[in-house]
């Protein structure tokens, strides 16, 4: 069985006390860096002398036992693991322990509970950059990563101190979040994104952090995303697709979303209140787009104007998820099948699978944007698609430009027939 023994070693006053850590074969010991004078300690008992002024007695023996926990605790840990238990590891306790507040004292120093209160305070605080509400989806985004990092600490059996977000952290963390939880690149990236940014918040609160924080090294590389779009040929297909003659005029209101996506170039969470939007012969006005608030002018394509004129300028609005299972079906039966590369969530593990499949099956919400993006890029000027997308970054607005390798490929082999 695991023993902690505390002797006061020297002569010289106040004394530091030594810890003696020993199971079986394991014997280390470490200097505490609690003091107390010879007299006032028996090494007899291991104790503080019975006529020691009480409130001094129960001062050194409450230091002495939050210490004796904490290496148990960290003994639990660490030795079904097969780490090395020595006296460089009981020192590494000893100087955690130091830091550690006192139950009942302020715990501000804990990573988590700084982020709790910014989520908490986060549901009424201003964006600076929109001078609007924090969204409801970000601060989900906040709690999402909130709930990694606990599920982190209760694995690891640690409580994380702010200052302790460092390149160590960084290491196990996205260890946890590949191993444990496969998770993507893409989303093992945006977690350590945000943590970083929580961190930053908490210096500018007057947090201690480590530098560590600012490396290159913290970061994660991102998987090349496989999201997919379509082609104008595939547009055309589905506007032209006879629902009623397939008997299935109920997938006519997604059909007729999916053209208004696909040629506005809006966000899902815009395509939802559609209605709401100035819509004339020949523009789409749009006082404050959902997430940047941005106010947009849309040009209105033939297709759409078709749209509109047969739906008396009123669209559809669907929930989202059935949005995205009807177009997948939609492209399906316009035979959009062509086998591709790309990402699709496994119904078991709820996490993406890289593969070849055909190509109606990655069809989403957000593939809309993406054709819009892709087919204009490189027709018209780049500044021209951010004003309508309201991208406000240019690296942020390439990220939607999904050019197939075999259009690349295309292009090059155009370009050698014309010379």
């Amino acid at each position: 069985m695991a023993s902690v023994k505390f002797r006061a070693m020297g002569k010289n006053d106040p004394v530091n006390l030594n810890v003696r850590f020993y199971h079986n074969k394991i014997d280390c010991s470490a200097k505490t860096n609690i003091f107390i004078l010879s007299k006032d300690w028996s090494n007899k008992t291991f104790k503080v002398k019975q006529n020691v002024d009480e409130n001094l007695k129960i001062e050194i023996e409450n230091k002495i036992q939050v210490l004796k926990d904490s290496i148990l605790k960290q003994f639990s840990i660490d030795y079904p693991k097969g780490n090395t238990i020595d006296s460089t590891w009981l020192t590494e306790i000893i100087n955690k322990c130091h830091d550690k507040p006192i139950e009942g004292v302020d715990e501000s120093v804990y990573f988590l509970d700084f982020l709790s209160n910014y989520i908490e305070q986060s549901k009424t605080r201003l964006n600076p950059k929109t001078g609007e509400i924090i969204s409801p989806r970000t601060i989900q985004n906040y709690t999402t990563t909130l709930k990694r990092l606990q599920e982190f600490e209760t694995l690891q059996g640690v409580r994380l101190r702010t200052k302790e977000i460092n390149l160590d952290f960084h290491k196990k963390f996205t260890t946890f979040l590949k191993v444990e939880g496969k998770y993507s690149n893409t989303l093992v990236e945006k977690y350590i994104s945000q943590i970083k940014g929580f961190v930053k918040e908490a210096k500018v609160s007057g947090y201690e952090i480590s530098t560590e924080i600012e490396s290159k090294k913290f970061t994660f590389k991102r998987e090349e995303t496989l999201d997919t779009y379509l082609n104008l040929e595939e547009i055309n297909k589905i506007f032209n697709l006879d629902l009623k003659e397939k008997d299935k005029e109920y997938l006519t209101d997604a059909r007729d979303l999916l053209i208004f996506g696909v040629w506005s170039g809006l966000r899902v969470s815009d395509l939802k209140r559609v209605n709401e939007f100035n819509i004339s012969e020949n523009r789409i006005k749009i006082l404050a787009t959902e997430k940047t608030k941005a106010t947009v002018e849309i040009p209105i394509h033939p297709q759409l104007k078709e749209v509109l004129k047969r739906r008396g300028n009123v669209l559809p609005v669907i929930t989202e998820q059935n949005f995205n299972k009807n177009i997948k079906t939609i492209c399906e039966l316009a035979d959009i099948n062509e086998i591709i590369l790309g990402s699709k969530k496994d119904p078991d593990t709820k996490r993406k699978v890289r593969g070849f499949y055909e190509k109606y099956k990655l069809i989403s919400t957000h593939t809309c944007r993406r054709s819009f993006v892709s087919n204009h890029y490189g027709k018209i000027d780049d500044r021209t698609i951010m004003a309508i997308t309201t991208h406000k970054s240019y690296s942020q607005y390439m990220k939607y430009v999904k050019t197939t390798l075999s259009e690349h490929a295309q292009n090059l082999e155009d370009y050698w027939n014309n010379k």
